[in-house]
């Protein structure tokens, strides 16, 4: 039986019982730590490894009565900041923040009375009150937990604790190809003979997403000087932003709960696409790249693994190249035959694009060593599925109600 790791992080808002003087005091210590770490680092032609640094900078970390494991996570901290930044061309970065990432080793935890203890600079302590739903709390109870961050704003403390556990896979019985497009994502379930089971599509709220952008646009345009500075201006950007970021995330949680559904109940392995760079490689027209970079599916197949590995489910990542223009029965360069509808001019076979590219995908992940999974797709008449035009349940369009949380 496979395994595998879910992660997940609680968030909640934190209330420090008695004086916050030495919590702030440390954030401040930490921050300026950091800095100082990216300051030397960043004249460097190479980015230092982990050891190099350790050698660098941890006597120097732990004179200033920071522990051992703050030293580490500082100089790891400014690594990644340093790494990030550089890979994309940006300008030495000003830490203004007040955060900071504690180890394990360097805090105790008591869900159950929602407590934490922090472990400070020069042997301090801080004891923090979690203020989180019950039911949030208890869904982590059982689970390992390994490193915090904590924030302050200006006026409360937050703090977010990563937890893990390990999830035994479950042995799939069918195949569940996604394909996710701007539009729409259609699903489609295989059995491991290659026979359709079910067939389904969702639209996506791109439109409405595209919408919000372009009032954004529209808003700069009418104060090109003005808006970054006018706060009426910048709460209206900002109120925009806010939808579509909501819209989005709601969105995807939601889809990602109804296809973990469906596929735990035919058992199913997802096969998704590998969407890995496709922004910097699929640049077309000024239209084009604007729904691109709307298009969120990083965050919808987030939330599809995650509810997958929620539920025990396998998910699989398949190359995408040309899922939808070549005929999943003789590899040939498909035309098209009307709106989202393709044909193969060599064996005449007809599908839509969508259940097409669902095919192709599952066609690759059998080609991956799975046993017992048939390598040809099925016949354009042997279900109709989608095929040929014809039309059944499956494929009518389903809109997911973004009104609910």
């Amino acid at each position: 039986m496979r395994v595998r790791e879910l992660v997940e992080t609680l968030k909640a808002r934190a209330l420090p019982e008695g004086s916050d003087e030495e919590l702030l005091e440390f954030l401040k210590l930490f921050r300026d730590a950091t800095q100082l770490v990216v300051n030397s680092m960043w004249s460097l032609d190479e980015v230092p490894s982990i050891k190099t640094l350790h050698k660098m900078f941890y006597s120097k970390l732990v004179s200033y009565g920071l522990r051992a494991h703050h030293a580490k996570q500082i100089y790891c901290y400014a690594r990644a900041i340093v790494k990030s930044v550089k890979k994309n061309g940006g300008r030495k970065p000003v830490l203004r923040k007040l955060t900071a990432r504690i180890d394990k080793y360097d805090y105790r935890l008591n869900l159950e009375n929602k407590t934490l203890v922090l472990k400070l600079h020069n042997g301090y302590e801080a004891k923090l009150k979690l203020l989180a739903p019950k039911e949030r709390i208890e869904k982590f109870l059982g689970w390992n937990n390994y490193e915090i961050a904590i924030r302050y704003d200006g006026k409360d403390y937050w703090v977010s604790i990563y937890f893990k556990k390990a999830v035994n896979l479950k042995k799939p019985r069918t195949v569940m190809a996604v394909d996710i497009n701007f539009d729409n994502v259609t699903l489609v379930v295989f059995s491991k003979s290659g026979k359709l089971l079910r067939v389904k599509r969702f639209e996506t709220p791109l439109r409405k997403v595209l919408t919000h952008r372009i009032w954004i646009e529209r808003i700069q345009k009418r104060y090109p000087r003005s808006w970054r500075f006018i706060k009426g201006i910048r709460r209206a950007i900002r109120k925009h932003g806010e939808r579509i970021r909501s819209t989005t995330r709601d969105y995807a949680c939601e889809l990602g709960s109804i296809v973990a559904e469906l596929a735990n109940r035919y058992s199913s392995v997802i096969v998704l696409e590998n969407l890995k760079k496709v922004r910097e490689k699929a640049k077309k027209g000024e239209e084009f790249n604007k729904k691109l970079s709307l298009w969120f599916y990083r965050r919808m197949q987030f939330a599809l693994e995650y509810k997958a590995l929620e539920n025990g489910l396998e998910v699989v990542y398949v190359n995408p190249r040309k899922t939808s223009s070549i005929c999943p029965r003789c590899r040939s360069k498909l035309i098209e035959a009307g709106y989202r509808v393709m044909k193969c001019r060599k064996c005449g076979f007809m599908g839509d694009r969508d259940v097409i590219a669902c095919t192709n995908l599952f066609i690759r992940y059998s080609r991956c060593g799975v046993p017992g999974v048939a390598l040809n797709a099925p016949k354009p008449d042997a279900n109709p599925s989608g095929m040929r035009g014809n039309k059944n349940e499956g494929m009518i369009s389903t809109n997911i109600n973004l009104c609910q949380t």
